[in-house]
């Protein structure tokens, strides 16, 4: 009974190390091999006198053997040797005719920061489509991190007194899990060469069980992120290739492309949808150069984001959304082209079949001349048919009204007049709608003189109502009583 129970331990630690979070890894070291601790760019030789500043702490490993003229060491300091390593005077018998004495000087450790993105290295799934947002770059609290083994290194937790939170960290070899091991390290003189500064570290040994994703964590050190990454620019972005670039959650400078806020239920898993996204967007040829970052961000409230309460005022309310951002190598006016063109195939696809992954809306935003922004959710093929159709309804009715005007302009169409009252008609009473018949001025009250002497030229025929005929004229205007046409 004994034999199957180390299959089945080996099966659950591979489901559990699984269902862990991403590892980010330290990518600097104080090590003396390291040819960037040193201001010649270059290890000391035996012709070289080494150098430590007497004030700063530092850790640093060598990891073999080092024949050197002479040596100035830190006075709070450590020598982590390796196996078979260490350090032999070299008194120039050997080579008599060297220049001796040349001083090689080991570079302030003090410089490296935590909350600086390059100094992190993270193993991506399809590292050639998929990137993180710089704000992501380094440890999110769901994050394992690893400090190599057989190396040191020192690092700045910041200022301000912030709390770091991370799933677990191996330091040299060492895995921590529990903030008692953890303490106790940090506090080993050891711990304090490697770490300083006025921030601590805290281990949160549950990993994100959100089949959604979890929020990375770092928004409130974001300033502290960009600060980091383009202090050797002077703290300026570079200029985009395109104009109304775009500014994602947790990145520090503008891009070109697209970025899309998914809307989702419970049944929405991101890693399940990132393998769509990559096999049927990312992956086709008409996709290269396109990459994507996907992440859960707290976007900011925005207009289309607010609500109204009950007071008819407006309440923003910020929201968790999943954020897609989208970008290409494209260059002058091509970038962030193809980048667009995988964002609408995405829209597109939400609408078709978003439901079946979660997802209940797509909001994206497109870079361009003028920026423009378009949502689209499952229902929007059948509103927008509806709306298609009432459109083209009134176009058409629009252009039949317009046919038929036409028409009777040339004389082909003789429209039927429609009798429109005016307003002495629509005030008079109730009793009078009986009475159809109207005050004819030529056979009611005497007719003025103009009337009675009518012009010479023009001949006023009065005929007798029992025999109506029609009225001649020799010249002039004359008019048609429609009550002696017709018999009575």
């Amino acid at each position: 009974m004994e034999g199957w129970r180390l299959p089945i331990i080996l099966l659950c630690l591979l489901c559990c190390e699984v269902s862990v979070a991403v590892y980010k890894q330290w990518i600097p070291s104080t090590n003396f091999e390291d040819v960037s601790n040193w201001d010649k760019n270059r290890t000391p030789s035996e012709t070289d006198i080494v150098m430590f500043d007497s004030n700063k702490m530092v850790s640093v490993y060598v990891g073999s053997s080092h024949v050197l003229t002479g040596a100035y060491l830190p006075l709070d300091g450590e020598f982590i040797l390796a196996s078979g390593s260490g350090f032999a005077a070299f008194d120039g018998a050997s080579d008599p005719s060297s220049d001796l004495g040349h001083n090689i000087h080991f570079l302030s450790a003090d410089r490296y920061s935590w909350y600086d993105p390059i100094l992190w290295h993270t193993d991506l799934e399809y590292s050639d489509h998929l990137f993180s947002v710089d704000a992501e770059l380094i440890p999110c609290r769901q994050d394992d991190v690893v400090f190599p083994p057989e190396t040191s290194f020192r690092v700045d937790l910041g200022a301000g007194g912030r709390t770091i939170n991370l799933h677990s960290i191996s330091i040299l070899g060492q895995k921590f899990n529990t903030n008692q091991e953890l303490a106790a390290y940090l506090t080993s003189s050891t711990g304090k060469l490697q770490f300083h500064g006025a921030g601590s570290l805290r281990l949160a040994p549950d990993p994100c069980e959100d089949p959604s994703g979890c929020e990375c964590g770092n928004d409130e050190v974001e300033s502290w992120i960009c600060a980091s990454l383009l202090q050797t620019s002077g703290g300026r972005c570079p200029k985009p290739a395109c104009q109304g670039a775009l500014k994602p959650v947790g990145q520090c400078c503008k891009i070109c492309g697209a970025i899309l806020f998914l809307n989702y239920n419970q049944a929405f898993d991101l890693q399940q949808y990132k393998q769509r996204l990559f096999q049927t967007f990312l992956d086709p040829p008409q996709a290269s150069g396109v990459r994507m970052a996907i992440s859960k961000v707290h976007r900011a409230p925005t207009l289309r984001g607010s609500r109204h309460t009950g007071h008819g005022k407006r309440q923003a309310e910020s929201t968790t959304q999943i954020q897609l951002v989208l970008t290409d190598d494209g260059t002058e006016l091509e970038a962030g082209r193809a980048a667009i063109d995988v964002a609408q195939a995405i829209l597109t696809d939400i609408a078709e079949q978003g439901a079946a992954f979660g997802v209940l809306r797509g909001d994206v935003e497109y870079s361009g001349s003028k920026g423009s922004t378009a949502e689209l959710t499952g229902a929007s093929l059948t509103s927008g048919l509806v709306t298609g159709l009432a459109i083209a309804l009134v176009l058409g009715l629009m252009v039949l009204l317009g046919g038929l005007l036409l028409l009777h302009r040339t004389g082909r169409v003789r429209l039927w007049p429609l009798p429109i009252p005016t307003l002495w008609q629509r005030s008079e009473p109730a009793s009078d709608q009986g009475n159809q018949s109207f005050d004819n001025p030529i056979f009611g009250d005497p007719a003025p003189p103009s009337v009675l002497d009518p012009d010479p030229a023009v001949k006023v025929v009065f005929e007798d109502a029992s025999s109506p005929t029609i009225p001649t004229r020799t010249s002039g205007t004359y008019f048609t009583n429609p009550l002696f046409e017709t018999d009575i």
